[in-house]
């Protein structure tokens, strides 16, 4: 079943159309095999652990940030290998002869255990995309510290740290001191580019192109 989850996948989601090879492949094939092991477990024991592997589903959604993706593909995919398992499950229980109702009730358990471990995929997103902003915002504090140190840094220097801190360097910028109190209004008035920090207790701004 595996490999029919990861066939359809490839074919029905485009992000995916492409050979599963190095981290992606294994993050990919992980995330199904993890799926299918979680699913049979919660369903040979619904009140226990079974399923419980969030980590895989978390990284996941982890991997999708770092990728520049947005979750859509990747829930995308979870619907398509739901429904790829479900398709395969449903013919397996008709030749069993299992009833309607059971049937029923294993659909809405699959589509229900894609819900939570689609809920992992967003809690690792937005993890990821918290991580990604502290950095930014410390890599930002320490270009605005460099720029209005007494001696200013060297131009590859100040590339550099502007480099890290995603911000273009403009023609020209202005610095402005404030109360530091009064620096978070300051700075949601100004443009988004806008560098703001405190240095030795005063509020501080840049503003690029003033």
């Amino acid at each position: 079943m595996t490999e029919e989850i990861l066939a359809s996948i490839a074919r029905e989601v485009p992000e995916y159309a492409r050979p599963l090879e190095g981290s992606f492949g294994r993050g990919v094939q992980r995330g199904v095999a993890a799926a299918l092991r979680g699913f049979t477990e919660l369903l040979r024991d619904p009140d226990g652990q079974g399923g419980a592997a969030g980590d895989v589903y978390v990284e996941l959604g982890r991997g999708e940030l770092r990728q520049g993706r947005t979750l859509d593909s990747l829930q995308a995919a979870y619907r398509v290998g739901a429904r790829a398992a479900w398709r395969r499950l449903a013919q397996a229980s008709l030749r069993a002869g299992v009833d309607a109702q059971a049937l029923s009730l294993l659909a809405e358990a699959i589509f229900a255990y894609i819900d939570r471990i689609s809920a992992d995929s967003v809690e690792g997103y937005a993890e990821a995309q918290s991580e990604r902003e502290g950095e930014r915002q410390r890599h930002r504090r320490r270009l605005l510290a460099a720029l209005l140190a007494e001696q200013p840094p060297l131009e590859e220097e100040l590339a550099r740290l502007a480099r890290d801190a995603a911000w273009e360097p403009p023609l020209l910028a202005a610095a402005l001191a404030c109360v530091e109190t009064d620096r978070a209004a300051l700075q949601r008035r100004l443009p988004a580019g806008t560098l703001a920090g405190t240095i030795e207790g005063r509020g501080c701004v840049v503003v690029a192109d003033p």
